[in-house]
C-alpha cells in the first residue's frame, strides 16, 4: 500500500489546470510526503493535550512545501490529502479527498492561510455555495496541518518507505518523480512525557484547540465536530457538528 498522494501527483502532472488552486498543487508535484495511517491516533486526545505547543509561535514545516496524508479507517473517503507550502511566516494549504466509492478525487474544495498568531483565513472553492460546508472543509484542513506538525516535533518513529518497482515504473513513465515516503507511527506515549502537567483537576493551558474529529452518526450520516477555542475550562466551551456533503465527481 503506497500513500493515495502518488495517485494525486501522476493526476496533477497531466491535469493540473483543471483543479482550483493549482499554483498549490504544483508545488505539491514535487513535495515530500508525510504519511499517517492510523487516525484514531492521529485524532487522539494525547496528540489534542500537546497541540497547544503549536501555536506559541510560527507554524514551521518539515520542507518549504509538503504533503500531509490521513489515510480514514472507512472505505470512502479513503485519503484525507493536504498541500502546504510556506509563505515566510504563513503557511498555506489546500485540502482534496480521495473517494473509493464512487470512485475519484474531490478538487481542491479550499485554501486556507495560517498565520502565527494561530487563527487561519478559509477561501472556499468558487463551487461550493454552502459556507457551512467551506467552513468545515477548511478547520479539516488547518486540523490536519496543526496535528501533523505536533506530532513531527514529539520526535516520533519515521519509517522512509519506497515504491515498488512495478508500481515504479508506470508511475515513471507519466512523470511522477520521488520514490522515498516517510510513514510516521504515533506513540501516545511521547505526547504525555512531553505535555508537562497541568498542576490538579482545574488547571489548564491559557489557550488551547478543543479537538475537531470525524463522527459517525447512527443513521450513517458522516459529521465533522469542528474544533473551538477554549480558555478557562470554568468558563466551558461550544462545539458544533457541521455536516460535510462530499461534492459529487
Amino acid at each position: 500500500m503506497i500513500p493515495d498522494a502518488y495517485e494525486l501527483k501522476r493526476i496533477v502532472r497531466a491535469h493540473r489546470e483543471r483543479f482550483w488552486c493549482s499554483d498549490l498543487l504544483g508545488a505539491a508535484e514535487f513535495a515530500p510526503i508525510y504519511f499517517f495511517d492510523d487516525q484514531a491516533a492521529f485524532d487522539g486526545d494525547s496528540v489534542d493535550r500537546a497541540m497547544t505547543r503549536v501555536f506559541t509561535g510560527p507554524l514551521r514545516l518539515p520542507h518549504p512545501s509538503v504533503i500531509f496524508e490521513v489515510r480514514e479507517q472507512r472505505a470512502a473517503p479513503s485519503g484525507l490529502i493536504v498541500c502546504a507550502r510556506a509563505d515566510g511566516d504563513i503557511v498555506e494549504a489546500t485540502f482534496l479527498m480521495r473517494q473509493r466509492a464512487p470512485r475519484g478525487w474531490t478538487d481542491c474544495l479550499v485554501r486556507i492561510w495560517m498565520h502565527p498568531d494561530g487563527k487561519a483565513e478559509i477561501e472556499g472553492n468558487p463551487a461550493e455555495l454552502s459556507d457551512e460546508t467551506v467552513r468545515g472543509h477548511g478547520e479539516v484542513a488547518a486540523g490536519i496541518v496543526w496535528r501533523a506538525l505536533t506530532i513531527l516535533g514529539a520526535s516520533p518513529e519515521i519509517r522512509d518507505r519506497k515504491v515498488s518497482l512495478a508500481k515504479r515504473s508506470r508511475l515513471s513513465r507519466e512523470g511522477v518523480r520521488g520514490w522515498v515516503w516517510r510513514q510516521v507511527a504515533i506513540d501516545p506515549a511521547r505526547f504525555q512525557a512531553a505535555t508537562p502537567p497541568q498542576g490538579g483537576s482545574h488547571a489548564s493551558p491559557r489557550w488551547h484547540i478543543r479537538r475537531g474529529h470525524w463522527r459517525q452518526l447512527a443513521d450513517g450520516r458522516r459529521v465533522f465536530v469542528r474544533p473551538c477555542e477554549v480558555g478557562d475550562p470554568t468558563r466551558g466551551g461550544i462545539v458544533k457538528d457541521y455536516a460535510v456533503e462530499m461534492p459529487q465527481p
